[in-house]
């Protein structure tokens, strides 16, 4: 008798500690448990652990206001005439038009052709299966769009073109729209010098 109740306490105390732990791990907000991927963490996961990381030093905030040098991105205005408004960000000299025309050898050509005729490669296997052909930088769909609205373009994408804001800086983007409103020729010179092909000294 005195063993059969002992056992139906211990079966009686298990079941107790069961159900405070389940409680316990289901708690959110305590800061020794996972807020993780489980419902129940009856092993905590080592990335929610107090001691993990613990040897790193403390990480401050940048003081308010402050600006990255380097890296970071511009954040584009949402309404559509403060971005046509956005003055470009680059002087226009030779050194910025010849990185721009490396640039554009490298990361444009293959859909915009080699002299910006909208005849590259990847452009004209675009117009085979139907759809709509990069355009030429001379065309008057190019030669309409505002600086900020060619830098947006470039860096959010447009159509079947990619985005590139996360490939080049935003300096490198908007030396590329320096390209756009240079003459015809000064931009073939550019862009058919071997100093600014991929395999060039540039």
């Amino acid at each position: 008798m005195t063993r059969l109740r002992g056992i139906r306490l211990f079966g009686l105390l298990a079941l107790l500690t069961t159900a405070a732990l389940t409680a316990a791990a289901c708690e959110p907000g305590e800061p020794a448990r996972s807020t993780g991927a489980y419902q129940i963490d009856v092993f905590q996961e080592m990335h929610y652990t107090q001691s993990f990381k613990s040897q790193e030093p403390p990480r401050f905030l940048p003081p308010e206001g402050s600006i990255p040098i380097t890296g970071g991105k511009l954040a584009l205005p949402e309404d559509n005439d403060a971005i046509d408004a956005l003055p470009n960000a680059t002087v226009r000299n030779a050194a910025t038009l010849n990185r721009a025309a490396r640039l554009y050898n490298v990361n444009c050509a293959s859909c915009h052709g080699a002299s910006g005729g909208g005849d590259g490669y990847v452009g004209l296997r675009f117009a085979e299966y139907g759809a709509v052909q990069p355009p030429a930088l001379a065309s008057d769909r190019v030669a309409d769009l505002a600086a900020g609205r060619a830098y947006a373009s470039i860096t959010n994408g447009f159509g079947f073109m990619p985005p590139f804001g996360n490939l080049l800086s935003d300096e490198e983007r908007w030396a590329l729209v320096h390209l756009l409103f240079i003459s015809d020729a000064e931009r073939a010179a550019l862009l058919a010098d071997p100093a600014n092909q991929p395999t060039g000294g540039g």
